[in-house]
């Protein structure tokens, strides 16, 4: 601790052991009531910070980052439109590798990317025999239209010889495991923070001297703004977000682009709360529109950013919109009580600011802004923009 209070100071990866210092020190600065600065050179760690004074509405918290690349200095958020269209050329039959193959987000992957005729590499660590019987009927079913290769296997530490060439990657295996930070073990969080970002390098290291070109990492728009018990998933995706930029430089032939999703509905980790967050307001992914974009976004012939984050399809004036920290997609929050719910849930601290702005419209909008909630109203056309007005 010093005058400024507590600093913690990491390096230019994160490494066993940060967690549990970062954690240690959010616990002192908030029982000690001082602030408290987290320094490093590019090993992360601000998606804590914001998960921690989400919990702790007096924290002060801020981030430093030295001497290191520009893709790892904090910058103002500014968000723009992106417009993905597929290629002139649709992607032809290749060999395609899925982490976590057998997830929700997995088979409806390998549904869409099986039915183009892509040979199909799955890996994940629980077997198949140990799927609910209507994920194996929809594992059967992509197996009747392509080759399909599955293999049980830990990516974090190794990654077993590929079937055939694979020449794509998406890396869709993760966990969400929702705690407050007050609660959690520091143990359980060195585990789970650093394991999505090990197994892409893992994944990676593997397959790029046999001819990867392509990668889409499937990250989390919680790592950009996490809403409470979300502190170690958003950590873990803010690494994975790290990573891949890191991997981007070091492999020049193998485009790397990672997708930050809103929750998926029905389908992975939180399909089953899917459903409220929507009628709560929450931009959600429906599983065919969010495929869909995963497949264009795998086509190297396709111009995108590195970075994107996705928070479903562009709504219609009869579907309206909501934003959340910048994430634009579509909703069911029709009526006042609709957003009166999205308003309570995004508020990233008890008792956070709510402002009405903007005129008459057509869609309901929201986007949360440090310790306020602004929503107003506003045509369809403009459902991208990143601030009302």
């Amino acid at each position: 601790m010093d005058d400024d209070g507590i600093v913690v100071e990491l390096g230019a990866r994160w490494r066993a052991g940060d967690a549990t210092l970062v954690l240690e020190a959010i616990h002192a600065a908030a029982d000690g009531g001082v602030p408290l600065t987290l320094v490093h050179r590019g090993a992360g760690g601000r998606s804590l910070l914001l998960a921690a004074s989400a919990e702790w509405p007096r924290l002060t918290c801020r981030e430093v980052v030295r001497d290191t690349h520009a893709a790892f200095r904090p910058r103002p958020e500014r968000w723009a439109h992106h417009r993905l269209l597929p290629a002139g050329r649709p992607m032809g039959p290749t060999g395609i590798a899925i982490s976590g193959g057998l997830g929700g987000l997995g088979l409806a992957l390998a549904a869409r990317l099986g039915a183009a005729g892509h040979r199909l590499w799955l890996l994940d660590r629980r077997p198949v025999s140990g799927l609910a019987l209507a994920d194996q009927h929809r594992l059967a079913a992509v197996a009747r239209a392509t080759r399909v290769v599955v293999h049980q296997s830990d990516v974090t530490k190794a990654v077993p010889d590929s079937p055939f060439p694979v020449t794509a990657l998406v890396h869709a295996a993760g966990e969400l495991e929702l705690h407050p930070l007050r609660d959690i073990g520091a143990g359980r969080l060195e585990r789970l923070a650093p394991a999505k970002a090990a197994a892409l390098r893992t994944l990676v290291r593997a397959l790029a001297p046999g001819g990867l070109r392509s990668v889409v990492v499937f990250g989390s728009a919680e790592s950009r703004r996490p809403h409470p018990l979300f502190g170690g998933y958003a950590l873990a995706n803010e690494l994975v977000r790290l990573e891949a930029a890191r991997l981007r430089r070091k492999h020049r032939g193998v485009r790397l682009v990672t997708a930050e999703w809103s929750l998926w509905s029905d389908v992975g980790m939180a399909g089953p709360s899917a459903g409220a967050a929507a009628a709560a307001g929450f931009a959600t992914v429906p599983p065919d529109w969010g495929a869909q974009a995963a497949e264009l976004l795998l086509d190297a012939g396709n111009s995108v950013p590195g970075e994107l984050v996705l928070g479903g399809p562009q709504p219609t004036p009869d579907r309206p919109l909501a934003a959340i920290a910048g994430v634009a997609g579509s909703s069911v929050a029709r009526d006042g009580r609709s957003v009166d719910r999205l308003v309570a849930l995004c508020r990233p601290v008890r008792g956070g600011r709510h402002r009405v702005a903007g005129g008459r419209g057509t869609v309901v909008r929201a986007v949360v802004d440090g310790r306020a909630v602004a929503t107003w109203t506003s045509p369809v056309h403009d459902w991208a923009d990143r601030r009302p007005g």
